[in-house]
């Protein structure tokens, strides 16, 4: 008889994952727990071809049977439903059972060692980053990068988080592309120095930040700079209200080219006037050294061609 086949039994030591804990890492973690292996207890889940394998970063199960949830649950203790909402490699097997795709985050993060320490684990537990959470906010530690950076001084992050997931839910089905866009704007404005008075706004938090705190460099791998994201984080929310609104992105949708010139001039002023709203500036149009308007990030996402700014 298969391990899989023998009859499910609740482990010695049973405990439910974290909310979006990576599967193999949770496996892992019940392996040390009942002093076993991982790939014992994923062998005991489904049929499997050859040596098992399961990394912590594991969250592939082309070849698992969705018969591996009831097993499971059966042997952690926690129902099939709270594994699904906790574990999204499983949540995508229960998903692909019944037709449907749901394609995983590749964005990970720590998770807060306080809210973990409440649980009674000490060890960092890896986990997908949810859409719209940056940190967390009953502890002020910023989460997506590789440093915890403690955010007590800078009250404004915090804030912004609260105001990032009421975009997550009220936006949906625009968030992913406009927090790509929103991004590169804000790089943009960091690195080409636009965009003084922002400037100057981020070097001012950038000194409050903590200059030691725990890092998670073996476990998170990031190419660009944490402080980058925490300093310009409230800015960046700001900016993806505007660029995640379906109003919004019409306006800037429009074929230019088939709008009057003084409408499209128009519109692309009522784009520049909101956005300095949100961002609580006195004018983002005044460009430094020369610069010319339509160089500016903002002004090519609205208007790539420039025409609101060329002379008729």
């Amino acid at each position: 008889m298969e391990p899989w086949e023998i009859p499910a039994r609740l482990l010695p030591v049973p405990f439910p994952p974290i909310h979006g804990e990576v599967l193999g890492w949770y496996l892992n973690r019940l392996a040390r727990a009942n002093c076993t292996s991982a790939a014992r207890i994923a062998e005991s889940l489904a049929p499997t071809s050859g040596h098992l394998l399961v990394s912590n970063r594991t969250d592939a199960l082309s070849n698992w049977a969705p018969s591996a949830l009831p097993r499971l649950a059966a042997m952690t203790g926690a129902s099939v439903e709270t594994l699904k909402r906790s574990l999204p490699g499983l949540a995508r097997l229960a998903a692909r059972d019944e037709g449907e795709i749901i394609r995983l985050r590749r964005d990970l993060c720590v998770a807060c060692p306080h809210c973990m320490r409440r649980k009674g684990i000490t060890r960092p537990v890896l986990a997908h980053l949810p859409v719209g959470l940056q940190l967390c906010t009953k502890h002020g530690i910023w989460l997506n990068g590789n440093t915890h950076y403690r955010l007590d001084q800078l009250p404004e992050v915090i804030n912004a988080q609260h105001h990032h997931r009421r975009l997550a839910k009220r936006f949906p089905h625009t968030l992913g592309r406009a927090t790509d866009e929103t991004r590169k704007i804000v790089h943009s404005w960091l690195m080409v120095k636009n965009q003084p008075r922002l400037r100057s706004r981020w070097q001012r938090r950038i000194q409050t930040l903590p200059q030691q705190e725990p890092r998670y460099s073996n476990l998170i791998r990031r190419r660009r700079d944490d402080r980058e994201l925490i300093v310009t984080y409230p800015e960046f929310v700001a900016l993806l209200g505007m660029l995640a609104n379906p109003r919004w992105r019409r306006l800037r949708m429009r074929d230019s080219m088939l709008v009057p010139a003084e409408e499209h001039r128009q519109t692309m002023a009522a784009l520049f006037t909101e956005a300095e709203h949100r961002l609580t500036l006195p004018t983002l149009r005044e460009m430094p050294d020369r610069k010319k308007i339509f160089h500016d990030p903002l002004s090519r996402w609205a208007d790539p061609r420039g025409r609101a700014w060329a002379k008729h």
